[in-house]
């Protein structure tokens, strides 16, 4: 901060790659240290397009010395700013539906489940059986070694597994009817499971015991967070 304050280089700023480090940047673009990346930026959105973030903010380039200024700037934009329109709409959609004074009867936490849905997902293998939509024939025994996985899974791994088929951690109003899960066999055998959230489509291989399949199951939802295909 006193490097910044002093309006010097401080260290670190000119190391090449940071902008492959912390903004994903490609070729080029990525070797490039935060003084050389910061030379094309200014206080909008992104940092090179955007609405501005402050007064003049088009005018107002980025550099070492008011980096902390900028992420406030970004952060209030983001978070409050930048999203008024859509709150206020959302606001009034509410209103449209019920403008009942009634709704403020409820509690945050009922008004969230009941248009997010629960936040903590309950099921049986009765339900799983019944609603899991099992196609493309058999996979040697799979979809009933996936039955027994998701029944003694916890809660938290039962909302990361609606996320990773779904994209949302919560069952929907109707529960596990009403998200139409589906699973088909995959290739090859022993590989990572796969999902299609705009389908919810879980792409399911062939495992040899409950075991491999928890292990391969497991893996594809830690390292699948926040990327849905």
């Amino acid at each position: 901060r006193a490097a910044r304050a002093a309006g010097t280089a401080e260290p670190g700023s000119s190391e090449p790659g940071w902008a492959a480090r912390y903004v994903q940047a490609k070729g080029v673009a990525g070797e490039m240290s935060f003084d050389e990346y910061s030379q094309h930026c200014f206080f909008l959105e992104t940092g090179a397009s955007g609405m501005e973030i402050c007064e003049r903010g088009a005018e107002c380039a980025l550099s070492i010395a008011n980096l902390d200024d900028f992420v406030e700037c970004a952060a209030q934009w983001w978070l409050r700013d930048g999203i008024i329109p859509q709150v206020e709409a959302f606001r009034l959609g509410v209103e449209d539906v019920c403008d009942s004074t009634a709704i403020w009867a409820f509690e945050a936490e009922e008004l969230q489940e009941l248009m997010c849905g629960a936040t903590a997902p309950q099921w049986t293998e009765k339900d799983l059986k019944q609603h899991l939509k099992f196609r493309g024939g058999s996979n040697t025994g799979s979809p009933l070694l996936l039955v027994e996985e998701l029944v003694r899974m916890t809660p938290e791994r039962k909302s990361q597994f609606l996320e990773f088929v779904t994209a949302c951690p919560r069952l929907p109003h109707g529960g596990l009817a009403a998200a139409e899960i589906a699973v088909v066999p995959a290739q090859p055998k022993g590989s990572l499971p796969r999902a299609h959230t705009c389908t919810n489509e879980l792409q399911l291989p062939s495992y040899d015991s409950l075991e491999e399949l928890s292990a391969k199951l497991r893996e594809a939802m830690d390292n699948a967070r926040g990327m849905y295909e």
